[in-house]
Formats: structure tokens, C-alpha cells, sequence
């Protein structure tokens, strides 16, 4: 099977073809949306904190934002700064896949002023730039594609997780990339998982993963128990921990895991990989992103209509009042293997058709309403 993409510098394949504005701390985000305000075609790629952020916690700002900027749905990047040591700390982490990167840099230039307007110029002429490539057929070995799920229900489980379970097994076997996140959704199962594992080093990194953020959790008096499931997934008919984990597990389908990813990390290797995020949505989806993931499918049973800013979001239920009552922001319909008895076998390959459309230029709901965010997780306190 093929897809219609737009081929970068170092071999990867865009599903779009947009110039991001990149925010190297919060109080540079004013001038990275004015300028998208300015300029059609461009994306903003803002974050909070950053500027006093320390050790560990300000590598991984650093290494998402670029890493959001390297993902092969951005062709060009412009970086707004404020100073140019912190500017350039993001930009040299960019610069390595080949793409055209520019900077700003709001002290030097003279104020968010002069900044917005040398920003849109050079936007500008980005756009026009990348806009004059097309479109060209990739098989699917090309797609990374991440898995994802919020506000889930039993359909969850039973329905749109399966399905998208499906599309990833027929995405590894043609030699791509398939990334599931969300390291508290596999409480209660994840023995089960590591199972999965092609050898006892992933199997162990995953457990560590797992068990180690478990621990963390207890370690400050939180009961688990409290929190997951979420309020809404009780609602939805969900009543333990583990079922919920069971329920999470089918996104991945049924291949070997292969790979144990840092929060933002890219995968270097076809197959399943698992991905250490937390499990709030837009921080989750910010980590597969940044991790190269040019779409996601994300699975919502009593329904979550948030989006990646970067990767192309794709969402599926499997619940028929969702379906109905929440339909703006719902892609892709999978209620019919609960209401019709269709094949889980079935539900996948309609689903599978459908993301190869998104991937070869049809928009989602949360590109066409721009219900999309970002959130760059952080473990540690700011100076």
C-alpha cells in the first residue's frame, strides 16, 4: 500500500508540508503567534517554562521542541529566541536533519516588534519555498504512526482500540514504525506486555519503565486507585485498573515489542516500540510527535477531542453515542463491531484506508477546527 508524502533532506516523509514557529520559552510565544496570525501555512510550536527549567528537565524541553521541529510533517522551521545562546541550544538539535532553519532573536533585533516583522518575512518566504514541492507515492514502511487513547469506555476496549490494533500489526509487518505511549495505562498488565517483548532487554526496559513510575506514584501517598480510572472512564463502564491496561494494550495490536523510548524519543528501527510518557493526552501526544510520529490514532470512547499540534490526529470510536453526540470532533466510526457485529479484521483495513487518505493530504477534525495543543512534560522544579 501507498501514501502520498512530501520526501525531506534525511529520508523521512512528511504527511504535511507546513513551516513551524518554533518558541524557545514561554515568553517568546506572543511573537511565535503573531507571526502564524501573519502567515498562512506556518504551525506554532509553543511551550511553557523553559528559561529557569534545570538539568535533566531543560535537556528534555530542549530535545522535544527540536525534536517537534524535526518531525517530517514540518518542512521549514523558523526558532524565535530570546537571547542567542538559548536560541541556538535549539536550533543546532534541528539543523541535523537538513531542513532550512531560521532564527529570531527578540533582544538582538530590538523587541517583539521588529521580532514579529523579521519572523513573518522569513516565514514568509519559507512558505513560498516548501510550497513549491509535491507530492510523490511512499509505501507505508515510510509512516510512523503513534497510538493513543483518552476518555475511554468498554467500547474502548472492545471496539476503536482493536481496530486501530489491526492497522498497527499491517503497518509493522510492511516494515514501519507503530509507537504506543502512556506508561500508567499499563498498570495492572504490564507482565502481559512484556511478554510481548523480541528479547529480555526490552522486556526489562519496559518493566523498569513501568514498575519504576508505579513506585514513584506510591512513593508520594497517592492511591492509584483514585485516579485510574479517570472519572469519565468509570462513567463509561470501565471498573478496575487492569481492565482499563487490557483495554489500552489492544491499540498495539499483536507484534513484538522492539524498542523502549525515552519521553520524545525517535525510534531508529521498523516495529513496535513503547514510549515512557504520562498519560494526560496532550502531553502524551507532544512526546509521540517529537518522537517523529507523523500521525496519530487516538481512540476516545465517551470522547476527547484534542489533537497534536504536529502530528496528524486521528480520532476513532467506537461508541455510537459518541458517534452521534460528539460527531464534530470524531474521524472515523468503529461502532459497527458492537452494534452490526463487524469483524475486528474488517473495522481495521476500513481504518487502515482511511489514515492513508489523512496521510496523503485529507484533513482531520482537529486540523480542520484547530483543536490542537502542545505540553512538553516536565519532572523537575524551575530554578
Amino acid at each position: 500500500m501507498e501514501f502520498l508524502g512530501y520526501e525531506r533532506p534525511d529520508g523521512q516523509v512528511g504527511l504535511r508540508n507546513q513551516v513551524g514557529i518554533v518558541s524557545v520559552m514561554d515568553n517568546c510565544n506572543p511573537v511565535t503567534r503573531a507571526i502564524c496570525r501573519s502567515v498562512n501555512g506556518t504551525l506554532p510550536i509553543t511551550t511553557l517554562f523553559v528559561r529557569g527549567q534545570l538539568g535533566r528537565d531543560l535537556e528534555i524541553a530542549y530535545d522535544t521542541l527540536a525534536g517537534l521541529a524535526r518531525n517530517p510533517n514540518i518542512a521549514a522551521v523558523v526558532v524565535v529566541g530570546l537571547e542567542p545562546v538559548t536560541t541556538e541550544e535549539v536550533a543546532s538539535r534541528i539543523r541535523s536533519c537538513g531542513k532550512p532553519v531560521e532564527v529570531v532573536d527578540i533582544q538582538l533585533v530590538g523587541g517583539t516588534i521588529e521580532a514579529t516583522a523579521n519572523g513573518t518575512r522569513r516565514a514568509a518566504r519559507l512558505v513560498r519555498e516548501v510550497t513549491r514541492q509535491r507530492r510523490v507515492p511512499y509505501p507505508i514502511s515510510k509512516l510512523t504512526v503513534g497510538v493513543e487513547c483518552g476518555g475511554s469506555d468498554t467500547t474502548s476496549g472492545l471496539a476503536s482500540n482493536p481496530s486501530i490494533g489491526v492497522v498497527a500489526d499491517r503497518i509493522v509487518e510492511a516494515g514501519g514504525r507503530v509507537v504506543i505511549s502512556e506508561t500508567s495505562e499499563f498498570f495492572g498488565a504490564e507482565e502481559l506486555f512484556a511478554g510481548r517483548a523480541a528479547d529480555e532487554k526490552v522486556a526489562q526496559d519496559f518493566l523498569d519503565a513501568v514498575l519504576s513510575f508505579e513506585r514513584e506514584v506510591m512513593s508520594r501517598g497517592l492511591d492509584l486507585r483514585g485516579a485510574n480510572p479517570s472519572k469519565d472512564n468509570i462513567r463509561g463502564g470501565l471498573t478496575t485498573i487492569e481492565e482499563k491496561a487490557l483495554g489500552a494494550m489492544a491499540k498495539a495490536g499483536s507484534t513484538p515489542l522492539v524498542g523502549v523510548l525515552r519521553y520524545g524519543e525517535a525510534p531508529q528501527k521498523p516495529g513496535l516500540h513503547f514510549m515512557a510518557t504520562p498519560a494526560p493526552a496532550v502531553e502524551s501526544l507532544t512526546g509521540l510527535a517529537a518522537g517523529g510520529c507523523q500521525m496519530i490514532l487516538f481512540s476516545t470512547g465517551v470522547g476527547n477531542p484534542i489533537g497534536s499540534t504536529v502530528a496528524t490526529t486521528v480520532k476513532v470510536s467506537g461508541n455510537r453515542n459518541t458517534v452521534d453526540t460528539f460527531s464534530d470532533n470524531i474521524d472515523f466510526d468503529v461502532s459497527a463491531v458492537i452494534e452490526n457485529a463487524e469483524p475486528l479484521g474488517d473495522a481495521g483495513a476500513r481504518l487502515l484506508n482511511y489514515a492513508i487518505e489523512v496521510a496523503s493530504g485529507a484533513l482531520t477534525s482537529s486540523e480542520v477546527l484547530d483543536i490542537r495543543e502542545t505540553a512538553i512534560s516536565r519532572f523537575e522544579p524551575s530554578m
